[in-house]
Parts: structure tokens; C-alpha cells; sequence
């Protein structure tokens, strides 16, 4: 019988060489008006970041090991240099948004801040600064997360709320009106711009300003609150009119000084309210920052989100300036969560980043000296990878930088891509019914907040529980 074995192989190295040749066809080839669609036999098996990944291990620091080593003392560990500390607190992968990663000193990261908490019972509230971008704006997440651990530690109320903001309607924590303001922020470049308060904003009054919030039913504490502040600077002193609960409006003063951030409190002693509203006359040496809405001790969570916000805008926040505002308003956790105003579609350097989280983070801890800092990494963001829909490849790279650098620098970590699902977890989201992604495949929808909110609380008090148990 005829061997056919050499034609077979010829036929099948041609037909694998015309498959090949078909991939690398120009997009859009339109033969006698026919548009040929471009093929990707290799999608299934590309490693997405490959080339990206490579940078990271240069960029973005050393490669490590996974070697263990257990630093004696304080002294030693600040001897070491960043490479030994890191394989001080190596992480396993398989941990990878399942846990809070802590690159601190002997892992006592959270000590602190659980201790805090173990005290909300004698009367203290602990608080949470959350320096965030549009993936957590209108208290998308936060909300869910807030209401939740408020329920196990006390607290009513959203804690700090912006004067102005371009979510106001979107926002279901808290009804927000206002108007007559001029607004200044830390992305507004090449303006004039006074200093800004601890959320990256300030307002001033235009005309006659108002505000006004009111408690929400969407969530089971947000309806009242016995604590209501005014957080302003001004040189001199400036009237103003506020109200609470349909009760006849009251003329008081705005007290001026010296003192970088003052705060007005509502003398309400200790009565609930669900509404206050308030009004300024036009005052160029009045700014003001925000308001506090809380009641009684417990757990806050201060949402001081910045749309369009990669990072490294918060270093036009003056460190003087935070510190006063912590004189008034403790703080004891710090989260940064940004990074999703930096994954593109054709981003194949990540080493400017890196440098612009580094020097934010240098920046928040001169700012909150003493205080422990979370970085959450980058979530999911799903875009095109040539004619497929699938997780944008700076989102790998971006996410690891991170980490790097809290590995760096000795802080806290959460792995929030892989906490969602991992690639291409924003698509599957946004195909659920109800929707728990916007297709965008960028933005959680309010169902997606709560999903992701409620997994952080959980994660939240798993690790509040190993602490106990330390």
C-alpha cells in the first residue's frame, strides 16, 4: 500500500502556514468590497502581559524569592534593605485577594488598628481615610462596606461629606444639595487655586451659598445622625444660617483665625436629626472643606473619591493642612485605591507610574505620620485586546507594581483584581442579570458595590478575627 504519511504532514504545515499568514493580514482587508474579519489563532495561549511583566521586574523592583526571614528587632528590620524586607513577608499566591497582605514590620500592621477598634465600646469612633478614584464615587462599594461593618461597631451616618460634588444624584448614602459655590480641586491645573482641605477640595462662597444634606433609607444607618460638623478656614470671622430638621433657622458665626482648619459643631446635644442645611454669604476669606455627619461612636469610613484621580494629584494636598484636619477628626487607617485612570489599551510602560505612586505615598505618609497606609490595587477593567474583549493587559502589570511598592515601603496590601475574580471578572460581571458592572467594563453599578463591599467586609472581619487570635 502507497504511503500517503508525507503528503499528510505537507498538507497540515501548509494549512497550519496559511492560518498563520491570515493573522497577520491588515485589519479591515476589504477584497472586492468583502471585509475580512482578523483571526487570532493564538489568543487562547497568549500571555497577555508578557512584555509587561518583564518591565515590572525592573522597574518595579527585584525579583523575589520565596525565602522566609523573621527580623529580630526594630532596629534590624530598619537596617535591612527593601529586598530583605520584602522576603521578610513574602506572600503566597494562592493568597492573592483572599487576604490583606502585610509587608510591615513583623506583620503587626493591623495590630493598631484593631486595638482602636476593640475601644469603640468605651466610647471611641475609629475612621477610615479612603483616598479613591470614580470606582468608589457617590460611595459606589464604601456604601455596602460602611453600613456593614457599622452594623458589627456602631455609627450612624456617612462621616465626612464634600461641599459640592458631581455625584450627588448618584449618591444613595446621603441626599446632597448645593449651589452658589465656587469649587476648587487638586485636578483643576493651571488655576489659581487656595489651599485645599483633606479631601482635595475646597469651596468658596459665590453669591449666596447653600448646602443641604439629608439621611438616606437605602441603607439601615444612614437615616439620622446627632453629630453634625462644619470643617472651614477663614482669616476673619463670617455669619452664616443653618437649620435642622424644619426647625426655624439660626443666624451664627464662623469664628476666624489663625488656625489652618477650624470646625463648627451643631449644638445639638445629642438630639437626632435626619436634615441640616445651611447658607453663606459671598466671603473671600471663607473656605470650606466639608461637613461631618455621624452618630455616636463607631465605624467611618471618610469617602474623599476624586474622579480622574491616578494618584499622584494628591501630593498638592499641603501636609500642614491634613494634620490640622486630623487634630479635629482622628484618623486610623488610610487606603489608597487608585490606578484605573491608568490602564489604557496601549500602555506598555508603567515605569512613570511607579515613580508618581511612589511619591504619593512618601507624600501621605508625611501627611499621616503614625498612621498605617492599605494600597488596594487596580481592579478589573476590561477593553479590546485586538478583536477580543478581555481584561486590558496594564491591569497585570499595574496591579504587581503596586504591590511592589508596598513591599517597599512596609505597608499593607489588598489584591483587588484578583479579590473580584481575576481577568476578565469586570466582563462576567457586567453579562450577569442584574448587572454588577457597567458595560464600560470599568465601573461597578450599585448591585456590583455591594457584591465587592460586602466580600471587603467579610474579608474585613476574617482578619479582625485571625488578629484576636494572635
Amino acid at each position: 500500500m502507497k504511503n500517503y504519511l508525507d503528503h499528510a504532514i505537507t498538507l497540515t504545515l501548509l494549512a497550519l502556514f496559511m492560518l498563520i499568514s491570515l493573522c497577520y493580514l491588515p485589519v479591515n482587508l476589504s477584497p472586492g468590497g468583502f471585509t475580512l474579519r482578523r483571526m487570532d489563532i493564538f489568543s487562547d495561549v497568549r500571555k497577555d502581559a508578557a512584555l509587561l511583566f518583564e518591565q515590572v521586574g525592573t522597574a518595579g523592583g527585584p525579583s523575589y524569592d520565596t525565602t522566609y526571614y523573621s527580623p529580630a528587632d526594630t532596629a534590624g528590620w530598619a537596617g535591612m534593605d527593601s529586598s530583605a524586607r520584602a522576603l521578610a513577608c513574602r506572600v503566597d499566591t494562592a493568597d492573592y485577594g483572599h487576604i490583606i497582605e502585610d509587608y510591615t514590620y513583623m506583620q503587626r500592621g493591623l495590630a493598631a488598628f484593631f486595638s482602636s477598634l476593640d475601644s469603640v465600646k468605651y466610647g471611641r469612633s475609629v475612621r477610615v481615610a479612603w483616598y479613591g478614584d470614580s470606582f468608589v464615587e457617590g460611595d459606589i462599594l464604601i456604601g455596602d462596606l460602611r453600613d456593614t461593618l457599622q452594623a458589627l461597631w456602631g455609627g450612624h451616618g456617612v462621616g465626612f461629606v464634600p461641599v459640592t460634588s458631581e455625584v450627588a444624584q448618584f449618591r444613595r448614602t446621603v441626599k446632597h444639595q448645593f449651589g452658589g459655590w465656587n469649587t476648587f480641586s487638586i485636578l483643576k491645573k493651571n488655576v489659581p487655586r487656595p489651599p485645599v482641605g483633606i479631601s482635595g477640595y475646597a469651596c468658596q462662597p459665590a453669591g449666596m451659598a447653600h448646602l443641604s444634606y439629608e439621611g438616606s433609607s437605602s441603607f439601615a444607618r444612614t437615616r439620622t445622625w446627632t453629630d453634625v460638623r462644619l470643617y472651614y478656614s477663614s482669616t476673619g470671622s463670617t455669619g452664616f444660617t443653618w437649620k435642622v430638621n424644619g426647625e426655624p433657622a439660626r443666624d451664627e458665626l464662623l469664628e476666624g483665625g489663625n488656625t489652618t482648619v477650624r470646625q463648627w459643631k451643631w449644638p445639638g446635644n445629642g438630639s437626632s436629626t435626619s436634615t441640616f442645611s445651611a447658607s453663606f454669604p459671598q466671603a473671600d476669606s471663607l473656605l470650606i472643606y466639608g461637613a461631618a455627619l455621624e452618630g455616636g461612636p463607631g465605624f467611618y469610613i471618610d469617602n474623599f473619591s476624586v474622579r480622574g484621580n491616578s494618584g499622584g494629584a494628591l501630593c498638592l494636598i499641603k501636609p500642614e493642612v491634613v494634620r490640622s484636619f486630623t487634630r479635629l477628626r482622628p484618623c486610623d487607617l488610610v487606603v489608597l485605591q487608585v490606578g484605573l485612570n491608568a490602564v489604557t489599551g496601549s500602555l506598555n510602560n508603567i515605569a512613570w507610574y511607579e515613580s508618581e505612586l511612589d511619591r504619593t505615598i512618601r507624600h501621605l505618609k508625611s501627611c499621616f505620620p503614625g498612621v498605617q497606609i492599605l494600597i488596594i490595587s487596580v481592579g478589573d477593567r476590561g477593553g479590546k485586546n485586538g478583536e477580543e474583549l478581555g481584561t486590558m493587559k496594564s491591569v497585570y502589570a499595574i496591579s504587581e507594581m503596586q504591590r511592589n511598592l508596598a513591599r517597599r515601603h512596609g505597608l499593607l496590601f489588598f489584591d483587588l483584581f484578583h479579590g473580584m475574580g481575576g481577568t476578565n471578572s469586570i466582563i462576567r460581571m457586567a453579562a450577569q442579570r442584574p448587572r454588577l458592572a457597567n458595560t464600560d467594563y470599568t465601573h461597578l453599578t450599585h448591585d456590583g458595590g455591594r457584591v465587592v463591599g460586602r466580600m471587603l467586609a467579610d474579608l474585613f472581619v476574617r482578619e479582625r478575627n485571625r488578629y484576636s487570635q494572635k
